[in-house]
């Protein structure tokens, strides 16, 4: 499921919560092959997926703040929430910031977030993000699999 927009996003608890249209909210499903008993690496190869997307789309160097957010230039643009259903199957949730502007950010969080759009001056259509996103998720989990080498 992919959303522009969210209203019951979470985070870590007594962490405030900024949802603006403009950024890209995926939750991806799945159903593992392999039931790993934490979900500590399944957060891992997302956070490398996450990296590898923003990468590829900006071209900027991006840092994985272990284990579950990403840095572009010491800020804040992605996060990563990983949860085990009843059923077994597994949701790999990503907040990516992507058009956001400074000035949408509330005063708080305007020294510590950044999006796509504020590192690079572009605009970013969040379809390509979302491909580009899924693509890399997939590559990490079949690589976790063991489907293939990297």
């Amino acid at each position: 499921m992919v959303a522009d927009r969210q209203t019951r996003g979470r985070g870590k608890p007594g962490s405030a919560w900024f949802s603006p249209a403009g950024n890209l909210y995926l939750s991806a499903v799945v159903k593992p092959y392999k039931n790993p008993p934490e979900l500590s690496a399944v957060t891992l190869f997302s956070a490398l997926a996450v990296r590898a997307a923003v990468m590829g789309l900006t071209g900027l160097p991006a840092v994985i703040k272990w284990p579950n957010d990403l840095r572009l230039r010491g800020k804040k643009v992605a996060g990563i929430l990983t949860e085990r259903l009843a059923s077994g199957h597994l949701i790999i949730g990503v907040g990516l910031n992507v058009n956001v502007t400074g000035r949408t950010f509330p005063a708080p969080l305007r020294a510590s977030a950044t999006s796509l759009r504020r590192e690079t001056g572009k605009i970013y259509s969040l379809k390509s993000c979302a491909a580009a996103l899924l693509s890399a998720l997939d590559e990490e989990y079949r690589a976790f699999l063991g489907e293939h080498e990297k």
